[in-house]
């Protein structure tokens, strides 16, 4: 008994010192009465979904082919909860406080940030003794989680524990080699965790998958701006069980300006599809688990391309300067859109890729495209003022999807192949 005290009075501690770390704000060592200030533990609103109508619809994705996906969510940048994936994963049965403290107990996984922008990392078996002991996550305001991005060299093996859903294979970010921004995270958190209200970066849409528990989530479209979701009551912190309780009630009222929230209840065996530039905000309900991913493929690679080179212009042009040999259609409509805003072309595809409109390249090898009557096609709109037209012919396996990317005025930009698959 004295042991199994000292262990737990050593759990505390630890978890004291991290939490200190991760929000300096509430007071050193993660004093309770900073974490706890807000009572919002003995606040059973917070965690209830009565009345909440979730209007995102769901598709089974056993059917759903990559292009159908394409076509009717990701270029109209449309949410969507896909079921069906990844039952065999076997992250399901593995990914659970008392196995993973068996399995990776003395790894360190992050759960913040310093106010210098250092991760604050803490052993899960900590994690796991901070989430069960009932007088530490139960009583927190908004408890710590781990969010850690699974390309660690110590978190490696759990890769293993899970696949990438077909529909999100296509993961044009790999060419950006050791300078790709992190995109794929364990999410664990207990109630009342979450994140407050946020735009993914560099305009990548994202994928969410819920292994166990409960999340609600909220969702904004493009247009709502950002500046006034953030916006919030003096004395209030940013984080998300705050933006549920104070600032979410503020978007039902009549006088809310801006496009009224979509709801939307997340339950295990559920994938959300975040498209990019949708606002968005989470909340545990109970303690949940998840995978996320944030990816780049063809249909969104405009609206990251501009994002990436403006914040991050060194890996923007080694990324392009890999894509040249395996996707010359992407690097030249990079281009067109480096010179359109009178940008210094850094690496120009056009001297060294071949025309895009006879082949699709992937992964070196050709295949040649649907000419005359034999493609199909069909408008569709997406965001930032511009179009995109695809085509392909149904009747062919392998035959390449095509999207002609439109500006605002309607001259094209560029022609961006992405291989049309049969399952």
């Amino acid at each position: 008994r004295a042991e199994r005290a000292a262990r737990r009075a050593r759990a505390r501690e630890k978890v004291g010192k991290a939490k200190g770390a991760a929000r300096a704000e509430l007071g050193a060592g993660g004093a309770d009465e900073g974490w706890r200030r807000y009572g919002y533990a003995l606040d059973p609103g917070l965690l209830s979904v009565e009345g909440l109508e979730d209007t995102v619809p769901r598709v089974d994705a056993s059917g759903l082919s990559r292009e159908e996906f394409w076509r009717r969510w990701e270029i109209p940048r449309r949410p969507v909860v896909l079921t069906g994936l990844g039952r065999d994963w076997p992250a399901h049965r593995r990914w659970t406080l008392s196995k993973l403290t068996k399995r990776a107990g003395s790894l360190k996984f992050k759960i913040g940030t310093d106010d210098d922008g250092y991760a604050v990392r803490l052993k899960f078996k900590y994690f796991a003794d901070y989430v069960k002991d009932k007088h530490q996550a139960a009583l927190d305001d908004s408890p710590v989680y781990v969010f850690d991005p699974l390309d660690r060299p110590w978190l490696q093996h759990l890769l293993g524990d899970y696949t990438v859903p077909e529909l999100f294979g296509e993961d044009l970010f790999q060419h950006a080699a050791a300078r790709r921004p992190p995109y794929r995270w364990m999410v664990f958190g207990p109630a009342r965790s979450g994140t407050g209200i946020h735009i993914d970066p560099l305009g990548t849409s994202a994928w969410n998958a819920l292994l166990s528990g409960l999340k609600r989530w909220v969702l904004f479209p493009p247009g709502v701006p950002l500046s006034a979701l953030q916006a919030r009551p003096p004395g209030v912190d940013r984080e998300g069980v705050s933006w549920f309780k104070h600032v979410y009630p503020r978007t039902l009222h009549a006088d809310w300006p801006h496009t009224r929230p979509i709801d939307l209840l997340q339950r295990p065996g559920e994938t959300v599809f975040v498209p990019a530039g949708w606002s968005h905000a989470v909340l545990n309900l109970e303690l949940s688990v998840a995978v996320t991913h944030n990816f780049c493929s063809s249909v969104n690679f405009g609206r990251v391309w501009r994002h990436a080179r403006k914040s991050r212009p060194k890996m923007a042009a080694k990324w392009r300067a890999a894509l040249r040999p395996v996707r010359p259609d992407l690097c030249a409509q990079a281009d067109e859109m480096s010179s359109g805003d009178g940008s210094e072309d850094i690496s120009s595809c056009s001297s060294t890729s071949t025309s895009s409109s006879s082949s699709t390249v992937r992964g070196g090898r050709d295949k040649p495209q649907p000419t005359g009557d034999e493609a199909q096609s069909k408008r569709c709109k997406v965001g930032e003022g511009g179009g995109v037209s695809v085509a392909a012919d149904p009747s062919v396996p392998g035959s390449p999807l095509k999207m002609i990317t439109q500006s605002a005025g309607g001259a094209p930009q560029a022609e961006v192949h992405i291989l049309h698959h049969k399952k």
